[in-house]
């Protein structure tokens, strides 16, 4: 009989352990989180594990190749409870694998969000998020004398609230 089990990858190096058990014949795989972020201020869409560091592998649980799993690149240590590996009930894995693509997040602020202004000309001064202006600026609206007026600042200047 099959089980899932839960397994504890070196840092970063869910992919690679993911392609080394595919590699020996073995069903894995870690669910993916695509999240979009602000990186050196030009917009970024990543795709990362939604569980860092772990990663579901489905074994016979009795003549499964536990020291196999264990030896694989990429590999650190099955996750236990007691003495026993931790089993995942199949119903988490369908779950997951039927959400997994659907998962986004977004780091970034969304039309009319209040962000601050911190560049040189400009010193912690209130504003109200518009709309992207390419990768690497953003519109918003300020308040000067009275009159909301829209301005182009680097995202680099904005700082989320």
């Amino acid at each position: 009989m099959e089980s899932w089990y839960l397994v504890m990858c070196k840092p970063r190096q869910e992919e690679r352990a993911k392609a080394n058990l595919n590699n020996q014949g073995m069903e894995a795989f870690y669910p993916i989180l695509t999240t979009e972020k602000l990186v050196k201020g030009r917009r970024t869409v990543k795709q990362v594990a939604l569980f860092p560091n772990y990663l579901f592998v489905c074994l016979d649980s009795k003549n499964g190749p536990f020291a196999a799993v264990k030896n694989t690149r990429g590999i650190g240590s099955f996750v236990t409870y007691g003495a026993n590996y931790q089993v995942v009930p199949l119903a988490i894995i369908e779950y997951l694998n039927n959400h997994k693509s659907h998962t986004v997040e977004s780091q970034l602020p969304k039309q009319g969000d209040a962000v601050s202004v911190n560049n040189n000309s400009f010193k912690n001064i209130d504003a109200i998020y518009k709309e992207p202006d390419g990768d690497l600026r953003s519109i918003l609206l300020i308040n000067l004398l009275n009159k909301q007026v829209e301005m182009s600042v680097d995202n680099t200047d904005i700082e989320f609230s």
